[in-house]
């Protein structure tokens, strides 16, 4: 197997001191652009699935030929940016703005901006992957011959711990108002049988497969070429590099085999019935002077539960977009309305312990119509969108009237998981994107969470494939907690999602309706769901 080796050619010559950075050719930055563009297409939404399996070579072959730490990161940049572009194509679905105040141009500009500043962040960070990818083989060169003889990072080690430990732990941490949205590994969620073995080793190892396939593709590509500019990447000869690709299908195997045991001892009946109520209240509803109060969002809501049958009813988040335990009206009407269908509830609403500190919330109403002392308070806030970061104050007012918040200013942080011990089992809440973060809903299920409930609203991106990828997203956190998840949003999609990941139910967008389905409480602890942080 190839190890990522920097070998000095004796006539070279050592670059002049203080040489200006050569800038990359048009050529350069149209194959990064082109190839990151590419692999943006098997992103959710999009559903162009295989690509992800071969898609990252093209930027290992980049980095490994690169002549500089500037060229690698230049090319990791370009490429991380419209990878990014493509996949977080929902952005421009937050046009059209007027609700703010702005025309139709300002709106796209609006709207192009944030999908752009978004991309170049994520694409930052594919850049250090790529200098870093560079500059450990550089530092291993310089070792004395003895150690570097015994001690180098194998190719297959290096990039996929490189890239998870980058792109999926530091840099997308919420300190560093990172996002970890275009995980390769949300690309499966389709692929039932392919992801079982997220049960054990998470999403993040599934990403960490996926980009080993792409390193031995690389090396195949780079052995095959022939040529001295891969020459990091390559093998001695083809056999070796057809070795290293059957290994890498023997773990492939081997993931799969495992996460189809752990997949048939943890198969659980679904025992009761669920509903999710989507209301589809649009944006101009919530923020316009036109906007829905209380009162008509309450006879909305009874209107499409004429007909439910006993079990869990989950409204979506900020269903009432008020400060719910001070309005003892609402909390009657609807614990009245909960006795009636005999059934439990999840409302998604707002709560405060003082006037500073608002929190987007989640409340729970029994069957027999009490409503519960325990509250969820959102953990894991949207950036701008919930809270203004401590720089924005030093920014124009038409960016931060983006903070706008049912709150006003923006919302506090909560600091806890939070189950609601309702009479059908406990529920663990999540709020909106909460589903992207693998160690947030694992903590959920270690504190006893034995269903997990997403509350969300996508009304803002319009009909976007923002929706699709939430999905993705809660499609992995089912199966790695082995849980059934409910997925519950306000334009739609909604789902109901088994522990294996098929998803049972779901509606479209766009529609008010009662999505029904089954579901079941499992107090089991996956591996996975045991060992993350």
């Amino acid at each position: 197997m190839p190890t990522i080796t920097k070998e000095k050619k004796q006539s070279e010559k050592p670059a002049k001191k203080g040489a200006p950075l050569k800038a990359l050719s048009v050529k350069e930055i149209v194959i990064c652009a082109l190839s990151g563009a590419v692999l943006g297409l098997a992103a959710p939404g999009i559903n162009l699935w295989p690509i992800a399996w071969f898609g990252l070579a093209p930027l290992l072959l980049l980095i490994v030929s690169s002549k500089s730490g500037f060229t690698a990161t230049a090319r990791g940049f370009i490429f991380g940016t419209c990878f990014n572009l493509v996949y977080l194509n929902w952005y421009l679905g937050l046009q059209p703005l007027d609700w703010l105040g702005f025309n139709w141009w300002q709106g796209w500009l609006m709207a192009c901006a944030a999908w752009l500043i978004v991309s170049m962040h994520q694409g930052i960070l594919i850049s250090l992957f790529a200098l870093a990818s560079y500059l450990i083989p550089v530092c291993e060169s310089y070792l004395p011959r003895k150690i570097s003889g015994v001690w180098r990072i194998p190719a297959f080690v290096l990039f996929p711990g490189l890239w998870v430990l980058i792109l999926n732990k530091l840099g997308n941490a919420p300190s560093m108002l990172g996002v970890p949205w275009s995980m390769l590994e949300y690309t499966q969620y389709q692929q039932t049988q392919v992801i079982q073995v997220a049960s054990i080793i998470g999403g993040i190892g599934v990403g960490f497969l996926i980009v080993l396939a792409n390193v031995s593709v690389a090396n195949l590509v780079a052995t095959l070429h022939k040529k001295s500019t891969f020459k990091l990447l390559a093998s001695d000869r083809p056999r070796t590099a057809l070795i290293q690709l059957g290994i890498t299908a023997l773990i492939l195997v081997g993931a799969y085999v495992a996460g189809a045991w752990d997949s048939s001892r943890a198969s659980v009946e679904a025992t009761r019935r669920a509903a999710v109520l989507q209301g589809n209240i649009n944006i101009e509803m919530q923020k316009t002077r036109k906007r829905w109060n209380p009162l008509d969002l309450f006879h909305h809501y009874q209107r499409l539960l004429t007909g439910a049958r006993p079990g869990l009813i989950v409204y979506t988040e900020s269903a009432m977009p008020v400060f719910f335990r001070e309005h003892d009206d609402i909390v009657n009407s609807m614990g009245a309305q909960a006795r009636s269908l005999k059934s439990d509830m999840v409302v998604g609403s707002m709560d405060r312990l003082s006037a500073d500190s608002p929190y987007n919330s989640a409340f729970g109403i029994t069957s027999d119509g009490k409503l519960l002392n325990t509250v969820y308070h959102k953990r894991y806030l949207v950036p701008f969108g919930e809270y203004p970061p401590a720089f924005i104050e030093y920014l124009p007012d038409w960016i931060r009237v983006l903070t706008n918040t049912p709150a006003g200013g923006g919302f506090a942080a909560g600091q806890d998981p939070a189950v609601l011990n309702l009479k059908g089992g406990k529920v663990a809440p999540l709020i909106c994107f909460e589903c992207i973060s693998p160690e947030l809903v694992a903590s959920s299920t270690r504190h006893g969470g034995e269903l997990l409930v997403n509350l969300s609203d996508l009304a803002w991106f319009h009909d976007s494939s923002i929706g699709e990828q939430m999905l993705a997203f809660s499609v992995f956190r089912a199966v790695e907690n082995r849980r059934f998840f409910v997925f519950a949003a306000n334009t739609g999609p909604s789902a109901i999602i088994n522990p294996r990941g098929e998803i049972c139910q779901r509606s479209g967008l766009g529609q008010d309706l009662l999505l029904e389905g089954s579901i079941g409480f499992i107090s089991d602890m996956s591996i996975f769901s045991r060992w993350y942080r």
